[in-house]
């Protein structure tokens, strides 16, 4: 009789560790990923086999009783005994044995790398860590002009991943940009910043570069786009031209539905994958209208915190003129009569004060100048490539939903055709061509399931955005308060000088005199 350890006393470690196994699907804890998830010094590879032989009877793990036999073996060979599930028959209405294994998030890390090779098409078993370690970019002007009748840009491009340094015009990046919409029409491909060759000054290069810096980033933090052959050309590539050698190179290239092997499929077939795209379709539309919602708040996030440090930027510079101002009136060479002070001779002393205080003016200036350049820092190279990320998104929504209505036409004209006679070789080209519609609409359903997660796991850099701008308000607010604590202090200071004062050297304070 199978022993039924759910009676017994469950440590906490069992149910977390179902508990998160679960939360990838635990009809995924197949033999192939157990061995490697859980194998240690102490639990080897033969270990591990001959537990999940003893215990498991089909092809994964199906149920929480048997995830904690498996556990509760585990801890037994720790212990020094062979593998035998009828030890546990000692564990019924017990506590069960608790084995010595990697942190939970540890073992929620791996479990992750595990799935990502042995997943199917349809789950994207990457974290924002992972998809931010794919690779960082690195897009500067370069320092010279090229060009001799129409002069033009370049852009140095440097990739960690592949540790090398290119230069590329922005014509390069357009036909980066044609080719990859061309091969992934269903995977999200960022906007490029706009083409413009009048009054092109350095606010405009600037934007553009880090529009640029963006648009390949996204690409390249990109499990699908980020190891082919395309993207590696552009990063890597050394002669002139790329643009013009890229699209030589790839001219051929198919789009990704098409490099599928082919499949054959039954009516069954057909029905079970209409009614499974017509699941997929619903959760599509919620997807994609949270999806909507989020842009639009994050725009309007992004629009606030571009007027708050404009604002911020306009606040230091008028800081600036206090300081230019306060400089003027200590350095005021005005000689001062007794006839208009009379007895308010307190003017000289304030005169001679406030040249210290433009120190402390100045730093309150340099510390917001400082929080509006790490801000905007933040807007352009995150929040921005968020939103832009976003951006993305909607616009492949709006692809497969052009790529849905046609083939609700291709429906409607093989119903309409279907109410005349056909000929044998037009019945077998009508459904031909239906069924092709059919698996690349189902292809590029499966694309938009992994990009929406995609989207998901990318939505964690909005924690590291308010992060981010919370620290430098606390930082710069820190600092702000030790420089006015200082100016208050010599403000203080420059009272109690005055009041120290005798009457006699008050009067004879440079530039009063009695008149």
């Amino acid at each position: 009789m199978p022993v039924d350890l759910s009676t017994g006393s469950i440590p906490p470690i069992y149910r977390n560790l179902f508990e998160m196994i679960n939360l990838h699907g635990i009809d995924k804890l197949t033999l192939a990923v157990f061995v490697p998830l859980f194998e240690s010094n102490t639990l080897t590879q033969t270990i591990l086999n001959q537990i999940w032989t003893a215990v498991i009877k089909t092809n994964s793990i199906s149920s929480r009783n048997d995830f904690y036999k498996c556990l509760a073996l585990m801890a037994l060979v720790q212990q020094g005994k062979n593998v035998d599930e009828k030890l546990l028959d000692n564990y019924v209405n017990r506590e069960l044995p608790i084995p010595t294994l990697d942190a939970l998030n540890e073992l929620e890390d791996r479990l992750i790398r595990i799935l990502r090779s042995d997943q199917g098409k349809t789950t994207l078993c990457f974290r924002y860590g992972d998809l931010c370690s794919l690779d960082t970019i690195q897009v500067n002007v370069a320092p010279e002009k090229k060009g001799v009748i129409i002069r033009h840009f370049e852009y140095e491009v440097t990739s960690m991943h592949y540790k090398n340094k290119v230069s590329r015009r922005y014509n390069d990046f357009v036909a980066l940009h044609e080719l990859l919409s061309l091969k992934y029409p269903f995977r999200i491909i960022p906007q490029l910043p706009p083409k413009k060759t009048v009054n092109v000054d350095k606010e405009f290069i600037e934007e553009r570069r880090r529009s640029l810096k963006r648009y390949l980033q996204i690409l390249c933090r990109h499990p699908t786009i980020c190891e082919i052959e395309i993207i590696k050309f552009f990063l890597t590539f050394q002669g002139t031209s790329c643009g013009d050698n890229m699209k030589a190179t790839f001219k051929n290239t198919l789009d990704e539905f098409s490099c599928e092997p082919p499949t054959s499929s039954s009516s069954i077939d057909r029905i079970e994958r209409h009614e499974e795209d017509s699941t997929g379709i619903r959760m599509f539309r919620i997807s994609e209208t949270h999806i909507s919602f989020l842009y639009q708040q994050f725009s309007q996030i992004r629009t606030y915190l571009k007027n708050i440090n404009e604002r911020n930027f306009k606040t230091a510079d008028e800081y600036l003129a206090i300081e230019k101002s306060l400089q003027l009136i200590s350095s005021d060479s005005t000689r001062i009569e007794r006839w208009a002070t009379g007895l308010n001779d307190y003017w000289p002393t304030i005169q001679g004060g406030l040249a210290t205080l433009p120190f402390e003016i100045n730093a309150v200036a340099e510390r917001i100048n400082e929080e509006c350049r790490y801000a905007d820092e933040v807007i352009n190279d995150h929040l921005d490539m968020l939103i832009e990320l976003l951006q993305g998104y909607k616009d492949l929504c709006k692809r497969f939903e052009e790529a849905l209505q046609i083939e609700q036409r291709a429906i409607q004209k093989a119903t309409n055709q279907n109410k005349r006679s056909l000929t044998t070789n037009e019945v077998s080209t009508k459904n031909d061509n239906l069924n092709s519609i059919e698996k690349r609409n189902n292809h590029a359903l499966k694309c938009i399931q992994t990009e929406t997660q995609l989207i998901y796991a990318n939505l964690e850099a909005f924690v590291y955005i308010l992060s981010s701008l919370g620290n430098i308000q606390s930082k710069v607010s820190s600092d702000l308060l030790d420089i006015w604590k200082s100016f208050s202090n010599k403000i203080s200071e420059l009272g109690q000088t005055y009041v120290n004062k005798s009457s006699i050297q008050r009067t004879n304070t440079i530039g009063l005199k009695n008149k």
